[in-house]
Formats: structure tokens, C-alpha cells, sequence
């Protein structure tokens, strides 16, 4: 668990004192349809508020939590660096990726080697700090245990492995199979493999071909999409974008993630496949910050309710913001230049600051190649979320290729390959800064200054304790 930073409860006590009453400040500008500059006077105290509930809100990649680093499971299973795990059999996960096309198709090997040591469900029950175990049902239980398993699977650093390929059944890589990059410090693996025999690129469609991995005995099974040169790309968020996590409050986070069955947020399984349907070659490529020890537990969900695809997951080895907010844009560079043709249609949501960033970034590394971004302002419909989130990223995006929507249905009837990014009938109420929570500049005229300070940094004090 991250320990709570000394310097924002410090930066808390002394704003308290600082703050005194002043006149109140302009009126904000009236909502437009788009993102507009926000105001550029703004007091040092309001000044102070802001950077206090941002350091808050950069951490809400890591709320779920809490994740045990390695070290931490390994003292808890009674594992000492590995030596008591000899006698355990090698597993790999290989992660649902994609493959280009360049003469021969170029498929992506993603995954990790691993060792699962038997643990007891005790141990297994109380992997996660700060999640309540108390009067679980039989249903729960058995999500708990069975997703703890899996963050409990210890890496195999410098391990070698060898690829089978199979297309409609049949073998396409010969007995010896291809031979893969030893694995690195952290048991991972990624890189591509040219691979001849999976036929040319004529297909306008998604095809999908089976991968395994042979020298283990644990499961080593998994998926790649052949994605032709040109189409539609979707690519899209997780937690609290396709399935409702509640990242904003972090005891829910937890709930929702280790011991209820994950439920999807209304309207977006009938979006995406609509989307499938519609869009020219659709490929669907699914990001999140969770980390790569859970892929199954989202696989198995997401292919019961969204169109197949590939999947990013969070290296073993991140554990802070900004390095979050690096392998969020790395994934995303990746795909842009492993399909230099494609258009991309962007999805995420106002309680994920890395998307926040990276997506403006890569928008503007990559203008000829962004159909449509679209984030879901969770504050909007969802009362609980108190968090601030920053659109400022957002001023040197392109106008009307981006668009703040509510629900599903907002997105619906929307011609993207058209050009057509913003529902024209849904206020946006966006303005370019931070904003949302405690910082809604009409809650700070109602409040009053002074109480409008204290009611800040009491709740990014209160937020901070509760997610660290």
C-alpha cells in the first residue's frame, strides 16, 4: 500500500490557515457546446486547491487498489525469492493481441511465464489491503479466491518459450514451433513474429487465430486478430467505460473488482456491437490499468459481452502514476504505428486522469489518424463521483473530433466515418482546466470562499486517507 504523501496534508493544514474571506469570484462562463479556455484569473488559494485535489486525482490509476507488489506476495504465500517454488510447474498467459499485415502477417506474442504456488484461502482472502472479507457469500467466496489466485502467480524471469500458431484448426508453425525472446526480469513478454502461411490481406474482416504456448503445463492458450491495413480501430477503456467499477470510491473499487460478478455499464455491450456491425473493418482493442496477473478474470468477461479483440494490460512491475500514465501511452503508440492507415475512435472516461492525458497526446502526434475521441463524464451520471479530472490536455485537440458523453445512447446514432463526432443535443458544460467535484467554480460561489476552502481540502484530505 502507498503511504499517504506527507506533502498534501502538509500543503491541506496550511491552506486552512491561509484562507480568508475575499470577494467572491466572476461568474464562470456560460456552458458552450464545446470546450472553451477556462477563466485565466484565479487566486493563489484556489491555485493551491487545484494542484492538492490534482496529486489526489493522479493517483486513481493505483486505487484498485492497493495492488501487493511482488515482493508483498511472496512474503505472504511463503515464498522467499522464488527457491521455494521448484518443485511447481511452469504456466504462461499469453494476452489476446493483434497482427499486421507487410507481405506475411507480423502477429504480437504478449504475455507472461509465471509459477502459481498452492496457497490456502485464508492467505488468498486477505491478498488484497483494505478489502473486507466479512459475510461474503458462497458466489463471492469463490470470485474472491479466484481472482486473488491469479494475482498471485509469481514470474519467471529469463524463461525461454516456444509459440505454436493455428488457424481454423490446423497448425500453421511446424513441431519445433517459433522460438521467443527470453522473458524479462519481470517474466514478461511482447514482440512480434513475421509468421508465413496465414494467407494474404484481402479479408476486409477481423479474422482470429489461436496461439499456445508448448514447453508448459499450465494453460498457454490465447487469441490473435489479423486487422486489415484500413478501417475503424476502437480503442477503449475498461473500468467504469464497459463495466461499472466505481474507481472513485475506493472501497467499492475494491468490492467491485475482487468479489461481485462485473456488470456492464448500461447500453455499451448493444454500442459496441452495433459499432461491429457498422464501422468498415471494426477492430476492437480493450486498455486497462489493471494489472496482467488478472488478465483471464477480464477475458473471460469481456469476450461473454464485447466484440473479440486485443487486450493491454498493466506491466507487473508499474507501480506509479506517471509510470501508468507511460504504459497507457506506449500501448497507444504502438498501435498507431503498427497501423499507420487505420482511423481510431477513442474511449475512456473523466475518472481515468492517464486516458485524460494520453489520449490528447497521441491525438496530436497522430492527427490524420483520430476518427473520434470519446470520454464518458462519469460525474454526470453518477453522484458518487467526487473527483476532479483536467481537460486541459484537451486545448490543442482538433474541435469536434472530441466529445464529453453521458451515456451509451449519446454515442449511438452518431456517423463517425462521416466525420460526425459530437451529439449537438448534449450540453458539454466542459471547459478546459480542471473541474468536476469540489471544484465546480458555481459550488465555490453558493459556498463562499472560506468555506468553500475548508470543504476542499477537507475532502482531498478525507480522499487521500481513503485511497492510501
Amino acid at each position: 500500500m502507498l503511504a499517504l504523501p506527507h506533502t498534501l496534508v502538509a500543503l491541506s493544514l496550511a491552506v486552512l490557515v491561509a484562507a480568508s474571506p475575499a470577494p467572491n469570484p466572476a461568474p464562470a462562463p456560460a456552458p458552450t457546446p464545446a470546450p472553451a479556455p477556462a477563466p485565466q484569473a484565479a487566486s493563489s488559494i484556489e491555485s493551491i486547491f487545484s494542484s492538492a485535489t490534482g496529486a489526489v486525482a493522479s493517483a486513481l490509476p493505483t486505487i484498485l487498489g492497493g495492488w501487493p507488489s511482488l515482493s508483498d506476495i511472496e512474503k505472504k504465500i511463503g515464498v522467499n525469492n522464488g527457491n521455494d517454488l521448484s518443485n511447481v510447474s511452469a504456466s504462461a498467459l499469453l494476452i489476446p493481441s493483434y497482427a499486421n499485415y507487410s507481405g506475411n502477417w507480423n502477429l504480437r506474442f504478449y504475455g507472461l511465464a509465471y509459477k502459481l504456488p498452492n496457497i490456502s484461502t485464508s492467505d488468498l482472502d486477505s491478498l488484497i489491503d483494505g478489502l473486507s472479507t466479512n459475510n461474503l457469500n458462497s458466489t463471492q467466496q469463490q470470485l474472491l479466491q479466484n481472482r486473488t489466485q491469479d494475482l498471485a502467480s509469481i514470474p519467471i524471469p529469463k524463461a525461454n518459450l516456444t509459440a505454436l500458431v493455428f488457424a481454423n484448426g490446423s497448425s500453421i508453425t511446424n513441431s519445433s514451433g517459433i522460438q521467443l525472446q527470453t522473458t524479462d526480469d519481470f517474466g514478461e513478454f511482447d514482440q512480434f513474429v513475421t509468421v508465413p502461411g496465414l494467407g494474404d490481406n484481402s479479408s476486409t474482416s477481423v479474422q482470429v487465430i489461436q496461439t499456445g504456448i508448448m514447453n508448459v503445463t499450465g494453460p498457454g492458450n490465447g487469441t490473435v486478430i489479423l486487422v486489415p491495413s484500413t478501417g475503424i480501430s476502437i480503442v477503449s477503456d475498461i473500468d467504469d467505460v464497459m463495466r461499472i467499477t466505481k474507481v472513485y470510491v475506493p472501497n467499492q473499487g475494491l468490492n467491485n473488482s475482487f468479489v461481485q460478478p462485473y456488470v456492464n455499464v448500461p447500453g455499451v455491450p448493444e454500442l459496441f456491437a452495433m459499432w461491429a456491425k457498422n464501422l468498415s473493418s471494426a477492430a476492437f482493442h480493450y486498455d486497462t490499468t489493471t494489472p496482467v496477473e488478472l488478465t483471464r478474470t477480464y477475458v473471460d468477461y469481456l469476450f461473454n459481452n464485447f466484440p473479440l479483440g486485443s487486450l493491454e494490460m498493466r506491466p507487473i512491475n508499474l507501480t506509479e502514476p506517471s509510470q501508468v500514465l507511460d504504459a497507457r501511452q506506449n500501448s497507444l503508440l504502438k498501435l498507431f504505428q503498427t497501423f499507420p492507415k487505420r482511423k481510431f475512435v477513442l474511449v475512456g472516461d473523466t475518472s481515468s486522469s492517464t486516458l485524460l492525458s494520453a489520449y490528447p497526446q497521441i491525438a496530436q502526434q497522430f492527427p490524420n489518424n483520430i476518427a473520434c475521441i470519446f470520454i464518458r463524464n462519469t460525474s454526470a451520471t453518477d453522484s458518487d463521483d467526487k473527483i476532479p479530472y483536467d481537460t486541459s490536455p484537451f486545448k490543442n485537440v482538433k474541435n469536434g473530433t472530441y466529445f464529453f458523453y453521458r451515456t451509451a445512447e449519446d454515442l449511438m446514432n452518431l456517423d463517425i466515418e462521416g466525420g460526425q463526432c459530437v451529439n449537438s443535443s448534449i450540453p458539454q458544460n466542459v471547459t478546459f482546466g480542471e473541474q468536476g467535484g469540489f471544484l465546480d467554480s458555481g459550488a465555490a460561489i453558493a459556498f463562499g470562499r472560506t468555506q468553500y476552502a475548508a470543504a476542499v481540502v477537507g475532502a482531498a484530505v478525507a480522499l487521500a486517507l481513503s485511497l492510501f
